[in-house]
């Protein structure tokens, strides 16, 4: 009864947005929270709603990713606009959204419209070019580092300074670079090297999709690293890529 007054009410597939919370994906099919977050940090979501990404929806919703380029992909944390069928489950006894389609320009638009404030809010606040105008010394022979442990990037950049013919000291700080989480950890990692003794912090990831460098548009990092006593120096993404 419960399905059928449900199907009464939402006849047709509806398109709704939120920002994906617990994803899983399991024998070929995902499935994850679509959650609308509170504006208090800390307390708890405003609303929740489950959906189901069945084997045979995933590949047309990730052919539809594939073609919207910058590497989109469906992750914790990612706000997105889904459609799919409002429906009952009755072993679980949960309403659910059975997803079918999603919208990679809405991701996209809000990529952009976050960039666009948090460029707005630190260019008004002179922070933009704030720690650009620190002066490192002529030889920074104490280099703090923040890259993945073991990565291209690690073993590129600490490979160059061995072979520099200089006495280069590395004091080395692991941090995710991608995913949820990273720019937390990024972060934490260059204000732990702020606090010693080195010269300048280099910051540096190898290459990827735009979607794979949203942590350096974050704006708590770009505050840490415009407001640090110390030169940050990045090299994040290929040569054309350019993040907060």
């Amino acid at each position: 009864a419960i399905g059928y007054a449900l199907g009464d009410a939402f006849p047709d597939d509806v398109w709704i947005t939120g920002e994906i919370s617990g994803l899983n994906r399991a024998r070929g099919h995902v499935y994850f929270d679509l959650v609308e977050p509170s504006d208090e940090a800390g307390a708890p979501v405003t609303a929740l709603i489950p959906v189901a990404l069945f084997r045979m929806n995933k590949e047309v919703v990730n052919r539809t990713l594939k073609r919207a380029g910058f590497g989109i992909r469906m992750d914790n944390g990612v706000q997105v606009r889904v459609r799919g069928a409002v429906a009952y489950n009755e072993r679980s006894g949960r309403i659910q959204v059975r997803m079918t389609g999603i919208d990679p320009t809405y991701t996209l638009g809000r990529l952009a419209l976050d960039r666009e404030r948090v460029l707005r809010a630190l260019r008004e606040e002179g922070l933009l070019d704030r720690n650009a105008r620190l002066a490192p010394p002529l030889v920074p022979l104490r280099v703090g580092l923040v890259t993945a442990a073991n990565s291209a990037a690690y073993h590129d950049f600490v490979h160059e300074l061995d072979h520099s013919g200089f006495a280069f000291a590395v004091r080395f700080v692991d941090a995710k670079v991608q995913g949820v989480g990273a720019g937390e950890q990024v972060t934490r990692a260059i204000r732990a090297l702020a606090a010693t003794d080195v010269d300048v912090i280099a910051l540096v990831r190898g290459g990827g999709a735009r979607a794979d460098l949203a942590a350096f548009d974050g704006e708590v990092l770009a505050r840490t690293i415009a407001t640090c006593r110390v030169p940050v120096l990045t090299g994040v993404g290929h040569e054309v890529d350019r993040s907060i």
